[in-house]
């Protein structure tokens, strides 16, 4: 491989500009060679390194052989057919979350960058943040016992995004739950150090979708074009027997937002992850202690952390952090919770 990883970027629009490019621009080893889709000309333009090109088509792009890797960051519901066109051309390739939107599509995804030799991740930069990671470090040094209980939470006390696709299921494959419960679950899975679930029950909601306000994050919105939920609950036992319970919404009437929030109880401890800290609660003697760990972080950190990690995964050889097969069973899981409320009955893995 060259001294530099060509990086082609699919897809390019917000998301695309803010999570990946404007990081990948200012990082050393990298070169932006490639963009093709939504604004591929500004992209090159503003980021792209010398004698990089726009592509007219998807063929094009993947037959340039100065593209190591990949960020796809197209809506949804074109994620696996562009991801598995992208291994069958030998990319590595970091999709952006969800993996899928079928947990069939998910699978085949797996299988093709096994068989193409090449990695394959999911941009679940949440287990990258400075708490994330001293958190997990420290639930694996043994002092909480056995862990059994955990709550993930990705709440929002009115945030409905008005805008994009994310009203069309067709699309986006889902409401809330795909939205931010593929975060939530990714999370709370990797620092319990588990992902065998054993079934899954959930119930979602318009809840306060059918009445419109402008008091919301994004501004108002017409119920009527709404056609997804903006509330999920539920629970997944995993085979362990640790139960995690799920708490999503983009509108919850409650006091106050509460995202990218994990609880973990153990036999001897716990814990509660929030954005910028944690805190580790327990007993000394006779008292109870809980002792609060405040880490600031910058707004990119997490971001940059996980294209740090994709890239030196592949000069490495080794699987990156957020591997495909944990993304997998997020994938796998998030269809359970979404059969479990249309069913109204619990789903076995």
């Amino acid at each position: 491989m060259r001294s530099e990883i060509g990086v082609g970027i699919i897809g390019c629009g917000s998301v695309a500009r803010w999570k990946y490019v404007r990081n990948l621009a200012e990082m050393s080893g990298v070169s932006l060679r490639a963009f093709y889709g939504g604004r591929a000309e500004e992209f090159q333009q503003q980021y792209g390194a010398p004698g990089s090109v726009v592509c007219r088509d998807l063929a094009e792009f993947l037959a340039r052989e100065d593209v190591d890797a990949v960020c796809i960051c197209t809506p949804n519901n074109s994620h696996a057919e562009i991801a598995l066109a992208a291994l069958r051309a030998r990319k590595h390739v970091l999709c952006e979350k969800p993996m899928a939107i079928s947990a069939e599509d998910a699978v085949r995804m797996v299988e093709t960058a096994e068989q193409m030799g090449v990695l394959l991740t999911v941009g679940h930069q949440s287990r990258f943040s400075p708490a994330a990671q001293a958190l997990y470090h420290q639930l694996r040094e043994g002092a909480f016992g056995s862990l059994y209980f955990a709550r993930a939470s990705m709440v929002r006390r009115m945030g409905i995004p008005t805008w994009g696709h994310f009203f069309d299921p067709a699309v986006q494959g889902g409401g809330c739950l795909i939205d931010l419960g593929t975060h939530a679950l990714d999370l709370a899975l990797w620092l319990l150090n588990d992902f065998s679930p054993a079934y899954c029950c959930a119930g979602i909601f318009r809840g306060p979708g059918d009445s419109p306000t402008p008091a919301n994050r994004w501004g108002t919105w017409d119920p009527a074009m709404l056609r997804t939920e903006t509330g999920a609950f539920g629970q997944v036992v995993l085979q362990s027997g640790t139960v995690l319970s799920l708490d999503i919404s983009w509108a919850l009437h409650v006091p106050e937002d509460r995202e990218e929030t994990v609880t973990l109880c153990g036999t001897a401890a716990g814990a509660e992850l929030f954005p910028g800290g944690y805190t580790v609660s327990g007993t000394q003697g006779a008292r109870l202690v809980t002792t609060r760990y405040q880490m600031p972080e910058e707004e990119q950190s997490a971001n940059r952390a996980q294209l740090e990690d994709f890239l030196s995964s592949i000069r490495e050889h080794r699987l990156p952090l957020v591997t495909a097969a944990q993304s997998l069973v997020v994938m796998q899981i998030l269809s359970g919770l979404y059969r479990s409320a249309r069913e109204l009955r619990p789903v076995e893995f």
